[in-house]
């Protein structure tokens, strides 16, 4: 195990970092609409859990192509379906961050704590979500489940996390929006936080998060007032 015990914030990514509101117009543009760009995300999100429960899994790119191939197909949008396809994975590649992230983000890495992230999706899309909004420095590793047995919220993409990087569970802390991902990393032994931006109930069948804050701007603060038992 490393010899740095500084907490580790292991961040989500899709939805607790990057803002996918922009979806929606790019659903529209391709004659849906731009509320199937929920639906296309949970389907996504609903075939890799599926794949975890037995053990195997598929690139995040493998799945968001074929659920918006039999999405596209059955609503028929306009144009070439492949076409329609290929539209909507290029906007999942350029989409923002959070408002709220940067200003948090260098707030967390000024105090000393130190920042990875660990994604559903590729490596590669996060790093360029992390380049394009002027933090990818702060950030210690980027790495997503493709490299681990299964997707989270299987106990196994944790553990891989935690045993590839060289830090027990209990010293990370995992950043999310998601309660899935809050209760699978909790089940594998880390510390939890939820950024809950629009004020929504925690489900009752999930284990309470260690913190629960608005933003990743009132996480830095919460953290640095010594929140989920933490210091840098």
């Amino acid at each position: 195990m490393t010899t740095d015990d500084r907490p580790v914030l292991v961040f989500d990514v899709n939805e607790t970092l990057s803002d996918m509101r922009p979806l929606r117009h790019a659903f529209e543009e391709v004659g849906v609409p731009g509320e199937l760009a929920a639906t296309w995300f949970a389907s996504v999100l609903r075939e890799g859990f599926a794949l975890a429960v037995h053990g195997e899994a598929q690139p995040f790119s493998v799945l968001g192509q074929e659920t918006a191939r039999a999405l596209f197909t059955l609503h028929r949008p306009a144009g070439d379906v492949a076409d329609a396809v290929a539209r909507v994975l290029d906007a999942v590649q350029r989409l923002p961050l959070h408002a709220d992230v940067p200003d948090g983000v260098r707030s967390l890495a000024d105090a000393g704590f130190r920042l990875t992230a660990l994604t559903n999706g590729s490596a590669a899309t996060a790093e360029g979500l992390l380049e394009r909004g002027g933090v990818r420095q702060h950030f210690e590793r980027v790495c997503s489940v493709e490299e681990a047995p299964c997707w989270k919220p299987a106990s196994e993409a944790y553990t891989w996390a935690s045993g590839a990087w060289g830090v027990p569970p209990e010293q990370m802390l995992m950043v999310a929006v998601h309660p899935w991902d809050l209760h699978g990393a909790a089940r594998a032994g880390l510390r939890t936080a939820w950024i809950d931006r629009h004020g929504s109930p925690w489900p009752a069948y999930a284990r309470t998060p260690d913190l629960r804050v608005s933003g990743v701007r009132e996480l830095a603060a919460r953290l640095a007032a010594g929140g989920a038992g933490l210091t840098a």
